[in-house]
């Protein structure tokens, strides 16, 4: 015992004479030591390296695709989806945007994950997805769905009770176009990170087509944390070996077209010519299309009061009735009394679309293709009813193209029209701006009133349009980046090969941003219009905008939507992964 009592000795008198200065010293090296190991045993990780986009272990044979527990095959994949193409893969995130943290709390000392997370709003659903496209042909008896996530101070709005979600969910698609949605719910409050799954029975004879994985809160303030976000599917017993089980083999790179579910929407619709004012047609003139709701029929005046041209213009006319509605008249009535005096200044074309039940969602798609139909004249102005075209916007137009822009490219050309809204709380008595000077002085002088649309809640929407260029702007100019959300009001030249909207959309939410995907993906060329515009007139959501804002499995099935949506696009266009080639 002689030994050890001299070497505490020795070390004692040996430490005690550090003055402050070394002891900091060697705080630091200490510290900088834990720091270099740490750091490696962060790049060993795999859900970390940069090496591999998908979670693999460096001491797995490669192409074994297993979880970031190293438990089984696992199809998910741990990257952010490059919103600068059109493509499926990785996590794909609506406005709001999630992070990608480094997360070393999981319960186990020096071992860190990638984690996902999110502050929640009570006011509106605050989600991610991932599109897993299977191959077509594979067995498979069960499909396991698990995930981790940690809560800090969630806690449930008053009055949220019912409604609140802090969840994982999974819609899966069959052949047979029948679809099944799995959930993982989390308490609230706050915890450490805790595990939930479901397993999943595959019904027999039946195979799946994809799986959409979404992560998201709603009703709650706070905030979560996903990690180990699993699709695991379990083969029948001896029908793979193990070498086999790779993400290659289940994963379509360049997926088929999923089966297609109809909407609640009953179709045919039964639609009635209501105004057919004729006039002279000029060939190379530009109509107003647009759509509208019986009740918001009153915002049509003032697109009325500021367009000189031919318009376009299809009403939908909803019913209360529980069953098919046949009983048209009083709706006719209606219609022809709200529109007594309209005050068309040249050629239009008003065409009334009845719903046939009340469980109908809101055709917004199929009403604006009818109107794109109908509309007589080369160009075409697609904008919705709660927008003023800015004034002398026809003739601001026509001569723009009389200068010779997109002669020679055979109609494959989109002109945007920059979109701006008034500021909150002045929208009562809004002031509208007649010349772009004007614009401008309402947008940077001392009492601002306007800015560009959407700029707070989804930037995206209209950052491409490059606002700041456009305040200078003497001459029309190229969107030369592109952002899968950019959804801008364009003028479009009406031709055989025009892509029309997308009728599998309904209600609110992904209508318009996937016309536009479509235009870039036809390889039209996008220009910015420098002498017009367009600006929102405020007014009250509707039911179909605070369903989709509300309600998590009704958002969940929009995206599945767009994702079969950019499935069949990159199908027909051969683009992203399904180029020839690749």
């Amino acid at each position: 015992m002689a030994a050890p009592k001299h070497l505490v000795s020795w070390l004692c008198r040996r430490f005690c004479k550090l003055d402050f200065t070394s002891f900091l010293w060697i705080l630091f090296v200490v510290s900088l030591v834990s720091v270099i190991v740490m750091y490696f045993r962060v790049m060993e990780n795999p859900w970390l390296s940069d090496k591999e986009h998908f979670i693999v272990h460096e001491d797995i044979r490669e192409g074994e695709f297993i979880d970031d527990e190293g438990e089984g095959l696992n199809l998910m994949v741990n990257y952010l989806a490059d919103t600068s193409r059109i493509g499926v893969d990785g996590w794909w995130m609506p406005h709001v945007r999630w992070m990608q943290d480094i997360d070393c709390d999981i319960g186990n000392f020096g071992v860190c994950r990638e984690v996902l997370s999110i502050s929640c709003k009570p006011d509106s659903v605050r989600a991610i997805y991932q599109y897993v496209p299977f191959k077509s042909g594979i067995p498979m008896e069960k499909l396991l769905f698990s995930a981790k996530s940690s809560a800090t101070d969630m806690k449930i709005f008053e009055g949220m009770d019912r409604d609140a979600t802090y969840s994982a969910f999974a819609l899966v698609k069959y052949d047979n176009g029948q679809q099944q949605t799995l959930r993982l719910d989390f308490p609230g409050g706050s915890h450490p990170y805790v595990e939930a799954e479901y397993e999943l029975k595959i019904p027999k004879g039946r195979q799946i087509c994809s799986v959409v994985v979404m992560l998201g809160c709603y009703g709650y303030y706070g905030s979560v944390k996903f990690l180990a976000v699993t699709i695991r599917p379990v083969p029948p017993t001896g029908k793979w070996k193990s070498s086999e089980l790779v993400r290659s083999n289940f994963v379509e790179q360049c997926p088929s077209p999923s089966p297609r579910i109809e909407s609640r929407t009953v179709m045919p619709f039964v639609t009635e010519l209501i105004y057919d004012l004729p006039e002279t047609q000029v060939e190379n003139d530009v109509t107003l299309v647009t759509q509208v709701s019986m009740d918001r029929i009153d915002m049509l005046e003032k697109s009325i009061e500021f367009w000189d041209g031919p318009m376009s213009i299809v009403l939908y006319v909803p019913t209360k009735s529980e069953t098919v509605d046949t009983d048209h008249d009083w709706k006719r009535y209606y219609i022809t009394k709200k529109l007594k005096n309209p005050k068309f200044k040249s050629q239009a074309v008003v065409r009334a679309v009845y719903a046939n039940t009340v469980g109908d969602e809101y055709p917004i798609n199929y009403l604006r293709n009818l109107a794109i139909k109908q509309s007589q004249t080369k160009y075409m102005l697609l904008l919705d009813a709660d927008f003023i075209p800015s004034p002398q916007f026809r003739e601001n137009f026509l001569k723009e193209m009389s200068n010779g822009i997109g002669m020679n490219n055979d109609g494959y050309m989109a002109f945007v029209v920059p979109a701006f809204e008034f500021r909150e709380g002045l929208e009562e008595s809004p002031d509208i701006p007649e010349t772009k000077e004007q614009l401008r002085d309402q947008i940077f002088g001392f009492s601002a009133k306007i800015l560009p649309f959407r700029f707070v809640d989804s930037p995206e929407a209209h950052r491409a349009t490059d606002y700041n260029r456009w305040y200078t702007a003497m001459e029309p100019y190229m969107v030369t980046t592109y952002q899968d959300k950019f959804e801008p009001y364009v003028v479009l030249q009406k031709t055989p090969r025009m892509p029309l909207y997308d009728e599998r959309f309904t209600g609110y939410g992904m209508n318009k941003v996937t016309h536009i995907m479509e235009l870039i993906a036809a390889k039209y060329e996008i220009y910015v219009l420098p002498n017009v515009w367009a600006i929102h007139i405020p007014h009250r959501s509707t039911s179909y905008t605070m369903q989709f804002l509300q309600d998590p499995l009704k958002r969940l099935e929009n995206r599945a939507t767009r994702f079969d949506f950019v499935v069949d696009i990159m199908n027909k266009y051969k683009v992203g992964p399904c180029q020839p080639g690749r």
